[in-house]
């Protein structure tokens, strides 16, 4: 009786503590475009301070438009206009790299797959059975 109590008590200890963990705080367009070109930044290793600025500028862009509505019509169609805008801001090199550093990021069930497919098990040829 007693280690049931002891149970009991500790769930709901447990339930109360992980309900009062409070929710990540929300950030504002200019701290989301200001987090996004610091890791463009570092990851493509810019230098140019009017690029940098312009990146800023187009983050914090998107960041907003993201802010006013979000359907998955709508993203589709800001990340088109999106990389349409940062081709003509950064250079060819610089892109590629991007968009690289794009697809590495995807999880692996995610990215696409470019060649032929492995082959499986149903694929393998059968063996023709004997008649007798």
């Amino acid at each position: 009786m007693r280690r049931l109590f002891v149970a009991i008590v500790l769930f709901s200890l447990s339930v109360c503590l992980w309900s009062q963990t409070s929710p990540a705080p929300q950030r504002t367009a200019e701290e989301e475009a200001r987090k996004q070109t610091g890791m463009m930044v570092r990851e493509l290793g810019l230098t140019d301070s009017l690029q940098m600025d312009t990146l800023y500028r187009l983050h914090l862009k998107y960041a907003r438009l993201r802010r006013e509505s979000n359907t998955r019509q709508e993203e589709l169609n800001r990340l088109v206009l999106f990389t349409g805008e940062l081709k003509q801001i950064l250079t060819a090199e610089q892109y590629t790299r991007f968009m690289n550093a794009q697809v590495d990021s995807l999880p692996r069930h995610r990215q696409p797959f470019y060649g032929r497919r492995p082959p499986r098990d149903s694929d393998k040829p059968t063996t023709p059975s004997r008649r007798q």
